[in-house]
């Protein structure tokens, strides 16, 4: 798992759209202005700082929104998110012990399970379903 905020101490603190954007870009997150914008608009992501800055925890959020939305829908990972979010967004503090939880739960997952599932028994799917259930339970407390 490529954490994309491991180097965010070279990035300036605060930043416009354009910059984020070009960050995500560089980062191979997949987020456009239109997600960001529709993440604001649904409570998801906090509003710029005086309507036009962003900071590290717009950063971290958005990372983690992205992380998250590979298996869950977005009023999860909402309900997930938001009791640690703060005016500006997911402290990095935060953001790094939620990546170490997610990192330690898949190593797991891909020692124990991974070797015993095959294409054969449609193990793939398995795999995703479980480590799906185990995430939700883990980050939601389900």
């Amino acid at each position: 798992m490529t954490d994309p905020l491991q180097d965010i101490r070279h990035y300036s603190p605060t930043m416009t759209i354009a910059q984020v954007l070009k960050f995500c870009e560089r980062k191979n997150m997949g987020i456009t202005r239109g997600m960001i914008q529709n993440y604001i608009r649904d409570g998801l992501l906090p509003p710029p700082v005086n309507k036009r800055i962003y900071t590290h925890k717009h950063l971290a959020a958005l990372a983690m929104i992205g992380r998250l939305k590979t298996v869950f829908d977005m009023p999860t990972i909402k309900q997930a998110l938001l009791p640690y979010m703060d005016e500006e967004g997911l402290p990095t503090d935060v953001y790094g012990t939620i990546m170490d939880k997610l990192a330690g739960m898949e190593a797991k997952w891909q020692a124990n399970i991974a070797p015993a599932l095959t294409e054969e028994n449609d193990g793939g799917v398995l795999l995703s379903m479980a480590f799906a259930t185990e995430l939700k339970s883990a980050i939601v407390g389900e």
